[in-house]
């Protein structure tokens, strides 16, 4: 306490100058990182932007009940020199007959080879199994595909992409081919059925009447 009331003005003005200093080029510091940082995002973000984006996927064909291998640049640049790899190995459990190909062989070959140019919205599809496939349970379910490829700026990020083939069936069940088929079969049936029932007596309680019909799967209550 001594030495501070010892302080002259002077003194006073030089500590208070000097405090004033630090603060001034502690401030300054953290504005630096705060605008590299922004300057960081800002270029990043502009870099994603102009980047080529390559996804892999497991589809169902929608003309039919066939599995597909896809991959398909959505970005707004091209891809380059794209690769990808798959973990575990992917399989296909179409047996060929005769002169038929081994798809297993066939796209584990492509997957092999870099793809040397995707254009931006560039799709590319490979035939990889059917609806069989998902009553194979020595095959495996999930897939982890792993995509690299080069952009306008060099090398880009590498993406992963996780294919659950389970998910994938319910997929193909909601979309399968005779789905249109069965929903008109069933406006006929009702049409069917308003035609014979005009000018007619109910028919009484037992009586075996003739009913249209589509066949029930196992385990589903019928109409009473």
């Amino acid at each position: 306490m001594n030495h501070l009331k010892a302080l002259t003005a002077d003194d006073w003005t030089v500590i208070v100058a000097v405090v004033a200093a630090v603060v001034a080029v502690w401030q300054a510091s953290i504005a630096r990182r705060s605008a590299g940082r922004q300057l960081a995002l800002a270029e990043r973000i502009h870099r994603e932007q102009n980047e080529p984006y390559v996804i892999v996927d497991i589809q169902p064909d929608p003309d039919g009940g066939a599995l597909l291998l896809v991959v398909e640049n959505t970005g707004p640049t091209v891809a380059r020199n794209v690769r990808v790899s798959c973990d575990p190995p992917l399989e296909s459990g179409w047996a060929p007959e005769g002169d038929q190909p081994d798809l297993t062989r066939v796209i584990q070959g492509i997957l092999a080879r870099a793809i040397p140019i995707l254009p931006p919205r560039r799709r590319l599809t490979f035939l990889l199994d059917n609806q069989e496939r998902f009553e194979n349970t020595e095959l495996p379910r999930v897939y982890t595909f792993t995509v690299n490829a080069d952009g306008p700026d060099g090398a880009v990020e590498t993406a992963e992409y996780t294919v659950d083939l389970d998910a994938v069936r319910w997929v193909l069940l909601e979309n399968r081919p005779t789905k249109q088929l069965e929903a008109k079969l069933g406006k006929i049936e009702q049409a069917v059925r308003a035609l014979g029932t005009e000018g007619r007596p109910p028919s009484p309680a037992g009586a075996g009447a003739v009913r249209l019909g589509r066949q029930q799967r196992p385990g589903s209550v019928g109409d009473d």
